[in-house]
């Protein structure tokens, strides 16, 4: 049966609209069950702790995402014995080395006195470690779950992958959350959270064989001559990952370092409210993601230069409308979020409205130059300008406070903005001006209506 590009995307957008819904549900519930639970001090701690095992998600190369990539433009291509030469060499690949990065790290954290340089005083050393273990595993079964999305976008099943995706994470973390309501301690919730991503990995590898059952695992048509051609995209998306752990991760835990554990909460619950604005573009920008790919793999520049100008328009748009609406009602609904329990600090909130404008606005193109595997360079300056958010950070703070850490933040989206807008037009081949009037005129209410297989 046939399916158009519309019916495509509006399926992915349904399914890629799930995930805000579910990243927002857990952490609206998750913050005011924790706050009771474990009241602020802990609460921090383990916000502390759980930003550390992200860093091991750099391990898998990038090669879950890119393999992706290269296997839906084969698969446009109508080769799908490369597209499963791809799957197996990135599944073996990130299966080999992301278990022996982990263990390393399990190892590591376990020996080393990390509860102390991190200020940590309500948990035993004993506790942190088995924490950041469990959380390293959950982390592994993350990286397994990056394979088997791939297989789905490749087979023209993007929306049942991304739908798994976020049910994935609302029963991970809604066991956790469940566990927590339960007085269960963060030992507990963490070995909750990785106990219940495995089971949920197995069932979607047993449909991902029912829907696609030409992508079986295994090594027979694996090549080493794969993972060399895709060596390039992969380092870029680690890149793109370790970008993302200095303005979230890495911001976290310096000003824990710098402040303490309260503040991080104020910090961490002002942002999470506001980068429900991001989720707008990362939800059409996924959306749009495996029809890029199509697109670039049938070389078909138009339809994938319409694609880009229809999803900038709706990012912006609605990124506009929630920003408003946040605005106007944000800080009463942080105090109710919240329960009165962490005070808001409003500059901060007002820079980090700004601040997710611009990152929205950015963030949708970049899946251009992502979804054709060219994305070194993009890579690249993304990392530079995030690294630097961290030291200017650190110079403002005693200036002006914890807002100094949101101006960071909007200075390395602003820099951002301006390169990925020029990099994304320079692969469509669309003219600026062009562009820009694009996003003025009226809402686009079709899509194109291309037909394949």
């Amino acid at each position: 049966m046939k399916q158009t590009i519309k019916h495509r995307i509006v399926f992915a957008l349904g399914a890629t609209s799930l995930g805000p819904i579910v990243t927002a549900v857990i952490q609206i519930v998750s913050v005011p069950v924790f706050l009771h639970s474990w009241g602020p001090k802990l609460y921090g701690e383990w916000l502390l702790l759980s930003a550390i095992p992200v860093y091991l998600g750099l391990t898998d190369f990038g090669f879950g995402s890119v393999a992706g990539n290269d296997m839906t433009m084969e698969v446009a291509r109508g080769n799908k014995t490369a597209a499963l030469e791809v799957f197996q060499s990135a599944w073996l690949l990130t299966t080999a080395v992301s278990l022996s990065f982990g263990l390393c790290v399990a190892l590591g954290l376990l020996a080393l006195p990390v509860g102390r340089w991190l200020n940590i005083a309500l948990l035993s050393g004993g506790q942190v470690g088995i924490i950041l273990a469990a959380l390293c595993v959950y982390v592994l079964f993350d990286l397994q779950f990056t394979v088997i999305a791939s297989g789905f976008r490749c087979d023209g099943n993007y929306a049942l992958g991304t739908l798994l995706g976020n049910i994935d994470r609302f029963l991970a973390n809604g066991a956790a959350i469940i566990a927590a309501v339960c007085h269960g301690s963060p030992v507990s919730v963490a070995l909750t959270l990785a106990s219940t991503r495995l089971v949920v990995n197995l069932c979607c590898q047993l449909i991902l064989r029912r829907k696609s059952p030409w992508l079986h695992y295994g090594y027979a048509h694996a090549r080493l001559g794969v993972v060399r051609k895709l060596f390039g995209p992969a380092i870029a998306w680690i890149t793109l990952g370790v970008g993302n752990s200095f303005l979230y991760q890495g911001m976290i835990i310096m000003l824990g370092w710098l402040l303490g554990p309260v503040v991080v909460v104020m910090f961490a619950t002002v942002r999470t409210m506001t980068r429900l604005v991001s989720g707008i573009a990362d939800m059409i920008g996924k959306s749009i993601w495996a029809e890029l790919s199509v697109a670039f793999g049938a070389g078909n520049t138009a339809l994938a230069r319409k694609l880009h100008r229809y999803a900038s328009q709706a990012s912006l748009g609605l990124s506009i409308a929630a920003i408003a609406f946040l605005t106007l009602f944000g800080a009463r609904l942080y105090g109710y979020w919240t329960r009165g329990k962490v005070p808001m600090d409003h500059r901060l909130f007002y820079l980090l409205l700004i601040d997710v404008l611009v990152n929205s606005f950015w963030s949708v193109s970049s899946i251009v130059s992502v979804a054709c595997n060219r994305h070194e360079r993009q890579a690249i300056v993304y990392v530079l300008s995030s690294a630097l958010s961290l030291p200017v950070a650190y110079l403002l703070i005693p200036w002006v406070g914890l807002s100094g850490a949101g101006v960071s933040l909007l200075l390395a989206d602003m820099f951002m903005m301006g390169y990925v807008l020029r990099k994304s037009l320079s692969l469509l081949h669309d003219n600026p001006q062009e562009f820009l009037l694009a996003l003025l005129r009226a809402p686009f209410l079709g899509t194109p209506t291309v037909e394949s297989s």
